[in-house]
């Protein structure tokens, strides 16, 4: 995950959580705010209404009494035509029939039917979209009625003026929230995803200065602080164990040097008593031409068995530094496999290239790393049996390159497998092998910085596997 891409998230994850908060709290505050406002304009259009009524009932009580149906019709006219009382009706009755009514002679007979039952309770009227409040109001007790309707359209107006006015506070609140956000998110994210840049790019083989700038808030200044310490420990740490390794190997160099002792003086006492003894022969002057060339070539043999001797010695006590060049797995793979190819073939065992989709680029001494593949590559040879086949597969794993080397053998005994490293330990038998090859191997990956590792599947055979670090260069 990418840095940018966790600023955006963070900040988008606060904007929305801030824009559910305020459209949570706003739709809770509209519906309380307009059932409050709504309860509280109905309220007074109420006592409005029945002051407004009560004023006209006074008003025609005399008229009601002398059957004055024109003082009692000018009266319900005014009612309704006075600016600014929102009275939508009124009308009068008396015995159930009305007598003065705003609407002429065609009031509704379900409105003059509304209060049959006495009630004097105010009743919301609906017509369609018009709400009108009606209420009712005694004339001289039980003589007569007078019913008076407000128009509820200024408390719907007011409730949608209350709706508009909040949901624009929302809309502010929501805009406020989504740069807090903005902010907010950046000044958090930058911070982590700095921290995060320099962990991905973190080495401690590299000296370099800690990276991570101290900034953001108190506690975030405080953890990238943290993390460069951790990074200046886990560096220490390493070159701790860095130097530990390097003593550790110089060590085991040194004790094993130690066991060679051993190890060459029977390798080189063989070929040297066979010598003299070729040299006795030859002192002979009544020895034939053919014994002396014999002789002869089973002196050189001896020679070159101590040269390899002696050759695979100085490579394992005194390994040169590599000469280091970008160079594909594939290329050091198809090369040691060809230089093989000859002892395999008189071996007829056949060897299968695998994995070239993991093909790679390592920094490698071309010549030495060649040389340690060839080394895997004969003993798998060896190990196969006749007609067999040795399996040269490229292999990767995080950060790093691999060949591996895997034969049809019989596999490695559990009993010896800890010594297959150690110098002149061989399972060849005598004058065929002298023991140094994976001792030799494994110095020279030593020396590139990787490792030598082994497995044994357990249907027979081993596999043999030289790790090193990927390179981004190209290769030469």
């Amino acid at each position: 995950m990418s840095p940018r891409r966790l600023r955006v998230r963070l900040w988008m994850k606060l904007a929305a959580l801030a824009a559910v908060g305020v459209v949570g709290m706003h739709a809770v505050h509209l519906a309380l705010g307009n059932r409050i406002a709504g309860r509280a304009l109905t309220l007074e259009q109420e006592k409005l209404g029945r002051s407004i009524a009560r004023l006209l009932a006074d008003q025609s009580t005399d008229a009601l009494l002398v059957n004055d149906v024109v003082a009692l019709d000018a009266i319900v006219s005014s009612a309704v035509s006075t600016r600014g009382t929102s009275v939508s009706y009124c009308f009068i009755t008396r015995g159930g029939l009305v007598v003065a009514s705003s609407f002429g002679a065609s009031t509704p007979a379900a409105l003059s039917a509304l209060r049959r039952d006495g009630s004097s309770a105010p009743v919301v009227v609906v017509n369609g979209a018009t709400r009108t409040l009606d209420l009712a109001e005694p004339i001289l007790g039980n003589v007569g009625e007078l019913r008076l309707g407000l128009d509820m359209g200024i408390v719907s107006d007011t409730r949608r003026q209350l709706t508009l006015e909040l949901s624009l506070l929302a809309v502010a609140m929501i805009l406020a929230g989504l740069v807090a956000a903005f902010v907010f998110g950046r000044s958090i994210a930058r911070p982590i995803g700095d921290i995060l840049v320099s962990a991905e790019r973190f080495d401690p083989s590299r000296e370099l200065e800690p990276v991570v700038e101290t900034r953001g808030s108190d506690e975030l200044a405080v953890l990238g602080d943290r993390f460069n310490q951790m990074l200046l420990r886990l560096r220490a740490a390493h070159q701790e164990q860095e130097r530990s390794r390097l003593k550790s190997v110089e060590t085991e160099r040194l004790a094993a040097l130690g066991s060679l002792v051993a190890g060459v003086t029977h390798e080189v006492n063989n070929p040297l008593a066979g010598m003299k003894n070729c040299i006795h022969r030859l002192s002979r002057p009544d020895l034939p031409e053919e014994k002396r060339r014999e002789y002869l070539e089973l002196m050189n043999e001896g020679l070159g068995r101590i040269e390899d001797v002696v050759k695979g010695l100085l490579d394992f006590a005194r390994p040169h530094p590599p000469l280091l060049e970008p160079i594909a797995t594939l290329t050091l793979a198809q090369g040691a496999a060809h230089l093989v190819q000859s002892q395999l073939a008189r071996r007829r065992v056949r060897c299968v290239l695998e994995g070239v989709a993991a093909n790679g680029v390592v920094q490698a001494d071309r010549h030495r790393l060649g040389q340690a593949v060839v080394n895997l590559l004969l003993n798998a040879g060896y190990a196969s049996p006749e007609g067999g086949e040795v399996r040269l597969r490229l292999v990767r794993r995080r950060g790093a390159l691999g060949i591996a080397v895997e034969d049809d053998g019989p596999g490695i005994p559990p009993a010896i497998r800890e010594r297959i490293l150690t110098p002149f330990f061989t399972t060849k038998p005598p004058g065929e092998g002298t023991g140094l090859g994976l001792s030799v191997t494994r110095t020279i990956i030593d020396a590139h910085g990787g490792e030598l590792d082994f497995t044994f599947p357990a249907g027979g055979g081993t596999v043999a596997t030289l790790w090193l670090k990927g390179s981004e260069a190209s290769p030469s």
